[in-house]
């Protein structure tokens, strides 16, 4: 149940971020992420789940600030990369991938892409970077910030 909470949170976060759109508007299938948090793992696994959690809970901090009008999704994505680069760090991975994020925030906050473009235009980078990661060198040890876009998007995570 928690699982699933911390899901619907999710799915809130990136309408607010991205789209400010209702959670059923959303139609960003989440798989339930309980089974790697839950029980013993990898070593690098655990602490890499914890940033991505950390990511999360401050995504929906700034998912708050955006619904109330208190932060433009592009002034909240601004303090997302802050928290990202305070929690888990650059890395080129991480970096293209806020980029993207980014950028498609700035088209949606102006009015030239809507909800459902901003959400097709990011999928879409990110399974590049799916496709592309088995042969990418050197791999980042943390891709945190891609696996939590990618946890939103209910998609594997890289490296694992």
């Amino acid at each position: 149940m928690a699982a699933m909470k911390r899901q619907l949170i999710a799915f809130s976060l990136l309408g607010s971020l991205t789209a400010c759109s209702a959670l059923q508007q959303l139609g960003v299938p989440i798989h339930s992420g309980s089974g790697a948090s839950s029980r013993p793992a990898q070593s690098a696994q655990p602490r890499a789940s914890g940033k991505v959690d950390q990511l999360l809970a401050e995504a929906n901090r700034l998912a708050d600030k955006v619904k109330s009008g208190e932060l433009t999704r592009t002034a909240a994505a601004d303090q997302l990369n802050a928290a990202r680069l305070r929690i888990a760090g650059g890395n080129p991975v991480d970096n293209d991938n806020f980029a993207v994020y980014r950028q498609l925030t700035v088209e949606r906050d102006a009015g030239r892409i809507d909800s459902d473009a901003f959400r097709a235009k990011l999928e879409a980078h990110l399974r590049e970077w799916m496709r592309r990661w088995p042969k990418y060198s050197p791999k980042p040890a943390d891709p945190a910030f891609s696996n939590f876009l990618l946890k939103l998007y209910g998609l594997p995570p890289l490296g694992y």
